[in-house]
C-alpha cells in the first residue's frame, strides 16, 4: 500500500469498493429480494440477481437481531473487506446483497470469509 499526503494510505483501485458498485437505495434491495436467487447458509442468507449492463453491485444488510452496535459494525466491515478483496474473482452484472444471521455475531474474520465463500460457489458468482 502507498502513502499518499496527510498519511493515509491509498487502496490501490482493483481491490476499492467504488461506490458506483454499491446497493444504497431501498428500493434496490426489495428489487433483489424479490427477484434474486437466494442461497442460505447458517450464517449470511445471500441474494444473487444477475441484470445484464448493469455492472457488478453489492449490499449487505445486518439487523439488531445480530447483536449491538459493535457487534453489527464489525460484521459490516468484514463484508466489506471479503468483498473488497474478492471482487476481482466475481462475475461481471451480478447484484449480490448480504444478510448477516445472528450465527455470524459470533465468527472471526477468516470464518467470515469462509462462509461467504460457500454461498458465493452455491451461487454461482465466481468466474474461476
Amino acid at each position: 500500500m502507498t502513502q499518499i499526503q496527510g498519511g493515509e494510505p491509498e487502496v490501490p483501485g482493483t481491490e476499492s469498493f467504488p461506490k458506483q458498485e454499491r446497493v444504497t437505495q431501498r428500493r434496490e434491495y426489495l428489487y433483489v429480494y424479490r427477484n434474486a436467487k437466494k442461497t442460505v447458509g447458517p450464517a449470511f442468507i445471500c441474494y444473487v440477481l444477475r441484470r445484464q449492463g448493469l455492472g457488478r453491485k453489492f449490499g449487505m444488510a445486518v439487523s439488531k437481531k445480530v447483536g449491538g452496535a459493535v457487534v453489527r459494525n464489525r460484521v459490516k466491515r468484514y463484508l466489506r473487506e471479503i468483498y473488497r478483496a474478492h471482487r476481482t474473482r466475481l462475475v461481471d452484472d451480478v447484484t449480490i446483497v448480504m444478510n448477516a444471521r445472528p450465527a455470524a455475531a459470533s465468527l472471526g474474520y477468516h470464518e467470515c470469509e469462509k462462509a461467504i465463500g460457500q454461498l458465493f460457489r452455491r451461487g454461482d458468482v465466481l468466474s474461476e
